[in-house]
Order: C-alpha cells, then sequence, then structure tokens
C-alpha cells in the first residue's frame, strides 16, 4: 500500500497486488509536503513532556503543535482504516464499533495468510478429502489440482521434481515370466500292426540216446553226468535239452511305413494386464502456483 502526497497533501491511496473493493474514508492529517507539524524532535523534548502528557491546557497552542497532536490520530486511524478496506472488505468511517469490527476481520485475515505463507509457500502440495480450492478456504494464493488418479512420490534418485509417470496396470512380457511348464498330448496317427510276417521257429527233440543227434534249431542237446547216483555207486549219465530261439531266428516281422504324431501343447494364461496400484486412500491434492 502506498500513500501518493501532492502540494494539498492526501491525494489519492492506491494498494499493490490488491484489488481495493472498499473505502477508507480516514484519511491522513497534515501529511503533505511541507506541512506545518512539529518536528518529532521537538514533540519528544523536555519542553513538550507536560503538554504531551497532559494536553493543551489554557492559552493559545501553537499551531504545529495542534497539527501534530491530530495528524499522530489521523495516521493510526488511517493505518486501522485501510486494513479494513484492504481486508475485511468493508468502508472504514468514524463509527467506532464498525471500525473495531472490521479492523478485528482484517487481523484475522492477516494472520491467516500470514500462517497459510509460512506452512504453504507456492510450490506446496495441499491434501483434502475436500475438493473447495484452498483459496476459498484460507483466501490467499492461486492453486491448481494435481496428479487426478496418482499418487505422490519422493523427487531425487532419477525422478525429477514435477515429472511424472507409471501405470496403473502391467503386462508381463516373455523374459518377466517366471519359469512354469505346460502339458502336451500326443495324438495318434499311422495307426497300424505287426505280424509275424515271415519270421518262424523250428526245432526238433529226440526221445532216446540218440536225441542229440536229432536235436535240431532252436532245440540243442547236452550231455550231463552226475557222480555216484547210480544203483551200483558208479556216474548217472542223461541228456539235457536246451531251448534257444536265437540258433535259428530267421526273417522279421511287419513294417507299418513311416507316419507322423501330432503334438499338441497345452497354453496357459490369457494375457491380461494386471493392476499394480498400492492401497490407497484418495485424496485431493492441489499445488500453490502463486
Amino acid at each position: 500500500m502506498a500513500v501518493d502526497r501532492g502540494e494539498l497533501g492526501y491525494d489519492r491511496l492506491y494498494t499493490y497486488g490488491l484489488e481495493v473493493m472498499a473505502k477508507n474514508y480516514l484519511i491522513p492529517f497534515a501529511n503533505g509536503k511541507d506541512a506545518n507539524i512539529a518536528s518529532e524532535a521537538e514533540w519528544e523534548s523536555d519542553e513538550m513532556a507536560s503538554t504531551v502528557s497532559k494536553g493543551f491546557q489554557s492559552g493559545i497552542a501553537r499551531s504545529d503543535r495542534v497539527n501534530r497532536a491530530i495528524a499522530q490520530g489521523a495516521s493510526a486511524g488511517f493505518s486501522i482504516g485501510q486494513l479494513v478496506a484492504d481486508y475485511a472488505s468493508q468502508d472504514a468511517g468514524i463509527d467506532a464499533q464498525a471500525l473495531y469490527d472490521g479492523f478485528k476481520k482484517a487481523l484475522e485475515k492477516v494472520a491467516r495468510l500470514s500462517v497459510v505463507d509460512v506452512i504453504y509457500p507456492v510450490g506446496s502440495i495441499y491434501c483434502s478429502t475436500s475438493s473447495v480450492n484452498p483459496n476459498q478456504l484460507f483466501g490467499v494464493g492461486v492453486w491448481e489440482r494435481i496428479g487426478a488418479g496418482r499418487c505422490l512420490i519422493d523427487a531425487g534418485d532419477g525422478f525429477a521434481p514435477g515429472s511424472s509417470g507409471g501405470a496403473d496396470t502391467c503386462r508381463l512380457t516373455a523374459n518377466e515370466l517366471p519359469p512354469h511348464s505346460h502339458s502336451a498330448t500326443v495324438s495318434p496317427a499311422g495307426e497300424h500292426a505287426h505280424t509275424r510276417g515271415s519270421m518262424n521257429i523250428t526245432g526238433e527233440i529226440g526221445c532216446d540216446d540218440r536225441a542229440g543227434s536229432l536235436a535240431k534249431g532252436a532245440f540243442s542237446c547236452e550231455q550231463h553226468w552226475e557222480s555216484n547216483t547210480s544203483a551200483d555207486g558208479g556216474d548217472n549219465t542223461f541228456y539235457k535239452f536246451k531251448f534257444d530261439a536265437s540258433r535259428s531266428w530267421s526273417g522279421e516281422t511287419s513294417r507299418g511305413g513311416v507316419h507322423q504324431h501330432e503334438v499338441q501343447i497345452g497354453s496357459t494364461g490369457g494375457g491380461q494386464s494386471f493392476s499394480v496400484r498400492n492401497p490407497y486412500v484418495a485424496v485431493y491434492m492441489w499445488k500453490r502456483v502463486s
């Protein structure tokens, strides 16, 4: 707030950064250039101590000293009135009760603004479950909604202040899949049967002492004896017939021909995206931009 003083004293009042809707009728007195007013040094001198303490008594008071007394009160009134006009948004006049009420309201708002500036300077984030713009709550600053549907993360370590990123869902790539197995089914193909074909096993066996010469094919005859097993104490001789198919194996089974089998490997998974969102509590986030 600034006062422009002209030749005749107080000319106009204007404020910086505030839209003045109310008017201050408490105008400064003897506040202009070369005003007829006692100096501060004289006002604080020993000569003026009694007058300042008890006021003007009798006789004719010097005009510069009277102007000084009036100017002090007018300046205080002007300052209070301007606070009322600027911050209480009401006209300031000589109505003492209205001026007091407005002054109290203005002080409350100034105090609130000071607290907000300390707690929420420009660039701060305000969170609330209410959607009301913080300017309506605090009466100061310009705020914008940020991060709808997003969470906050501490800046640094590769995260630039004010940057955004991430996603609510994720779809895994092949390299991100955990090791797993798939089931497989082999379908029938080239159904066929194997027969004996030209393969045949033959053999003959004798039944007397000439059996050894009669054993043929897969059969063979071996002579064996056992000591001291006969009635007269001598050795017993007997023939043991053995069967061994490999002695006369010939031919091969029939062939079913070259064929193929179809293998079906079962698939798994649907390729759907999945949520990576942390448990959350939703709030409105506002950033103070000015």
